[in-house]
C-alpha cells in the first residue's frame, strides 16, 4: 500500500504558496480597478458631487424660507384669533404696552375712563421699568 503521506513542513509550503497566489491576484485585481479608472473619472464624479451639493443647498434655502413664511403665517393667524377671542381688557392691556392712548382705548374697547386710566398706570409703568 503506497500512502501519500504530507509533513508538516510540506503542509506550510502548500499553504505558503496559496497564500502568494491569492495576495498576486488581489494585487492584479486592484490594478485593474485603477486601470479602468482614470483621473478624468474622478474630476468628472467630483464635479457631479459639487453640482448635488449646490443644488441640496439651494433646496434647503428654499425649505427654509418656506418654513419662515409658515411660520409667519401661523403667527399671524394666530394674532387674528387671538384678537377675535380676547376681552375687552386684554384689548386695552395689549394697546396700553403698545403706547396707545386713554381716549382711544375707551373708543376701541368700551370700557369706563377709570378702567383705561388704571390700565394705561399699571402698563405703562411696566413698559418704563
Amino acid at each position: 500500500m503506497n500512502a501519500f503521506v504530507l509533513t508538516w513542513p510540506q503542509l506550510l509550503y502548500v499553504g505558503l504558496g496559496l497564500v502568494v497566489f491569492y495576495i498576486a491576484q488581489l494585487l492584479l485585481f486592484l490594478r485593474k480597478v485603477r486601470v479602468r479608472a482614470p483621473d478624468l473619472d474622478v474630476s468628472r464624479r467630483q464635479t457631479e458631487l459639487e453640482d448635488e451639493i449646490d443644488h441640496l443647498r439651494r433646496e434647503v434655502e428654499g425649505l427654509k424660507l418656506r418654513l419662515a413664511m409658515s411660520a409667519h403665517l401661523q403667527e399671524e393667524a394666530l394674532v387674528e384669533v387671538e384678537a377675535d377671542t380676547e376681552t375687552p381688557y386684554a384689548h386695552a392691556i395689549r394697546m396700553a404696552r403698545a403706547g396707545a392712548e386713554v381716549d382711544a382705548m375707551i373708543r376701541e374697547c368700551g370700557i369706563s375712563r377709570g378702567e383705561a386710566d388704571l390700565i394705561v398706570a399699571l402698563y405703562r409703568a411696566e413698559r418704563q421699568g
